[in-house]
């Protein structure tokens, strides 16, 4: 007999509208195939309950069996654990590569320090030192072998002062940066408490708060995204509440709260370090990491060598022009102990009231008004052949035109290419020649640096493996969508062929049934 009001063809229609739309969901799917941060989607459905509330007898209900599918909603099939490992190794990924990156600018900046034959380098500016001297050793009374070593120590100065230039032009950049990184974070709290809104006010959450498997996928899929890109400037936990919106620490400190957002703000002091407070209470972050935190670290980066509260423990940008500093103090010390003054009454080095001899001044401190000044430590920023040296031409060099002595000569020269030389540098010390020195200061930054780009391999790695965890989870896969598009077509053809049969069957109780003979 026919089922009462129709149940079968009621039943194979909600078939039919249930595989309809997990078609287009899958059609939707494959759609967005290479759709960045796109999450797969599915059809959750549910057998058609049967009300015992309409039946005489609350007992039987075996009439009311077999009512069909019902849709219950579109979910994403994503794991809140994969976000939070990823978003975490991410953020440490990140730190990893903007702490190379300064690195490797500073190296930029440094150029190839070990190239003998380049005399804008190092160590091509002492050879240049070494092989002028070397020549005027071979005739210490002539002005042009003098003039030649003059030129030397122009250059040498010049190429501190550029080298020092250049470290500057590199905080400058990635104070700039950073600046830029701050507004982008700034925004990205600003769109993520939007999409809040935007998703609370959806009606599928207005309807039943409660229900945390349907929500607006598409906006849920931008907020994931910026949540992504957000755990790369800092560590960040993400707490999602019934409403759909989500809370958002970063550094500890609250920087979403449903529909309000905090901000970040950047602060460049007097002696060029930066700080990052939040604008809500002005207190510092304290980020654990991400690329905000290493621009901290290398930008304010100081090594051993920190003089106040705004600098770092860390070997950037301050640390390696502090020792480049160390090199043209040294450069300068060296050089003013090694001419003497000759005593023109004696023809002997000229002593002091204390019985110590009297050296040219060759290096200076640069003041603003263009002259020098022997007084004032001298740095990259400021080394300069002295004015004396200047105003008294290559000449000033020669200890006395009267006669031959080339040792004074040689012992600079020794003491710049070969005997050893304390470097103090705020309380660290380095002992060896000068070749050493510049040696050390160089391989260190690659030091460094390897460290830096080993730890971000291998954290990105680990990253990359909880991100392809994570796709095959949440991404498209054409292989998985193929087969269930097969599997949908199939049961909705199946619902067709028995709405069909139904059909038929009505058909022969309506038409047919009662009329004898016929």
């Amino acid at each position: 007999m026919v089922r009462p009001t129709f149940m079968g063809m009621e039943t194979m229609k909600s078939a039919i509208f249930a595989n309809q739309k997990s078609l287009d969901i899958v059609g939707n799917n494959i759609s967005n195939l290479d759709t960045t941060g796109y999450t797969r989607q599915r059809v959750d459905r549910t057998s058609v309950s049967q009300s015992y509330l309409s039946t005489r007898v609350a007992s039987n209900r075996v009439g009311l069996a077999g009512q069909g599918v019902d849709v219950l909603g579109v979910s994403q099939v994503r794991d809140a654990f994969l976000d939070k490992r990823f978003r975490e190794e991410y953020s440490k990924a990140s730190y990893h590569s903007q702490a190379s990156g300064i690195l490797n600018d500073i190296q930029s900046a440094l150029g190839d320090g070990y190239d003998i034959t380049d005399e804008s380098g190092l160590t091509g500016a002492f050879q240049q030192i070494y092989e002028s001297i070397n020549d005027y050793s071979q005739d210490s009374t002539m002005d042009a072998q003098a003039n030649l070593v003059m030129a030397a120590f122009k250059n040498m100065a010049q190429v501190l002062q550029q080298l020092d230039s250049k470290l500057d032009q590199v905080a400058e950049q990635q104070i700039y940066d950073t600046q830029i990184d701050v507004d982008r974070v700034n925004d990205i709290l600003e769109e993520i408490a939007h999409l809040n809104k935007t998703i609370s006010q959806d009606a599928t959450v207005l309807s039943d708060p409660d229900n945390e498997y349907f929500r607006p996928n598409e906006l849920l899929d931008q907020r994931n995204l910026l949540l992504d890109e957000l755990a790369g400037y800092g560590d960040i936990s993400v707490t999602e509440l019934p409403d759909g919106t989500v809370n958002v620490e970063m550094g500890g400190m609250a920087a979403v709260t449903g529909l309000t957002h905090n901000s970040l703000s950047l602060t460049v002091n007097n002696d060029q370090t930066i700080a990052l407070s939040w604008v809500s209470n002005g207190e510092k972050t304290q980020f654990s990491e991400g690329s905000l935190l290493a621009s901290q670290h290398f930008i304010n980066g100081r090594g051993s060598n920190v003089q106040s509260g705004n600098e770092e423990p860390y070997q950037g940008i301050l640390y390696y022009r502090d020792r480049l500093d160390t090199l043209a103090n040294a450069i300068a010390d060296v050089a003013n102990h090694s001419i003497p003054v000759v005593d023109s009454s004696t023809g002997k080095p000229q002593k002091d009231a204390n019985g110590n001899t009297v050296y040219k001044t060759l290096i200076a401190a640069k003041m603003s008004n263009g002259k020098t000044n022997a007084k004032v430590s001298v740095a990259a920023a400021n080394i300069s052949i002295s004015d004396e040296w200047t105003q008294g031409g290559p000449g000033y060099f020669i200890y006395d035109k009267n006669q031959d002595v080339p040792n004074y000569a040689q012992k600079l020269s020794g003491a710049l290419t070969g005997e050893s030389y304390t470097f103090v540098s705020y309380g660290e010390s380095f002992s060896g020649s000068f070749e050493e020195y510049v040696h050390d200061y160089l391989s260190k930054l690659g030091t460094d640096i390897s460290y830096q780009e080993g730890r971000n391999e291998a954290v990105a790695k680990v990253a990359d493996d909880f991100l392809d965890r994570r796709d095959e989870i949440s991404g498209v896969s054409k292989d998985e969508e193929t087969v269930d598009m097969l599997k949908y077509q199939s049961s909705f053809e199946a619902a067709a062929r028995v709405m069909t049969t139904l059909d038929e069957l009505l058909d022969v109780v309506i038409n047919r049934m009662g009329r004898v003979g016929l």
